[in-house]
């Protein structure tokens, strides 16, 4: 009996295998017309977010990527954007403020930096921070290094500001 079944087993599979009349493979339609990409893809580093935050800042990790903040000077004035783990997009987190501590040549200062909300960002919550103070900027183009502790969702973040872009095209 088990030799029958084992016989009978062996049989089916040899029948109702593939063949190549069984695979079919589609080719897409070759053109002559160019692709066309309407943005180009971001660039991304190893950890598979982007190398720049959404408006073209300098990326600071929170919490091993739980989220992060995009930060933004050498204009005069500094924006700091708190966006989600991937980078991408906003978080709006109850703060009336954040503060930055800076060292710079031996000298170590905080600058506050007033909630400034977006228009996506709900009531009572602000995803941007910024300043005018000429100071704290400058010190960001110096080279300045420190950190910023925010709340979000009730957990406290430390992120670790350093001076990140390369110097061409900079006077420094």
């Amino acid at each position: 009996m088990k030799t029958h079944l084992l016989t009978l087993a062996l049989a089916c599979t040899t029948f109702v295998g593939c063949s190549e009349k069984d695979v079919q493979v589609s080719e897409a339609p070759e053109s002559s017309e160019p692709i066309v990409m309407d943005e180009l893809p971001p660039m991304m580093d190893m950890g598979g977010h982007p190398e720049h935050g959404p408006h073209g800042g300098e990326l600071v990790e929170l919490g091993k990527e739980a989220f992060h903040i995009e930060m933004m000077h050498g204009t005069g004035a500094v924006a700091l954007y708190v966006l989600d783990g991937s980078a991408t997009k906003s978080v709006a987190i109850e703060a009336q403020k954040l503060t930055v501590s800076l060292k710079h040549d031996g000298e170590v200062k905080s600058f506050e930096l007033p909630a400034d909300p977006q228009a996506e960002d709900e009531s009572g919550k602000s995803s941007r921070f910024t300043s005018t103070s000429a100071e704290m900027d400058q010190w960001m183009e110096a080279g300045a290094e420190g950190a910023v502790i925010l709340q979000i969702n009730g957990k406290s973040f430390t992120g670790k500001i350093s001076h990140d872009h390369d110097h061409e095209g900079h006077d420094h």
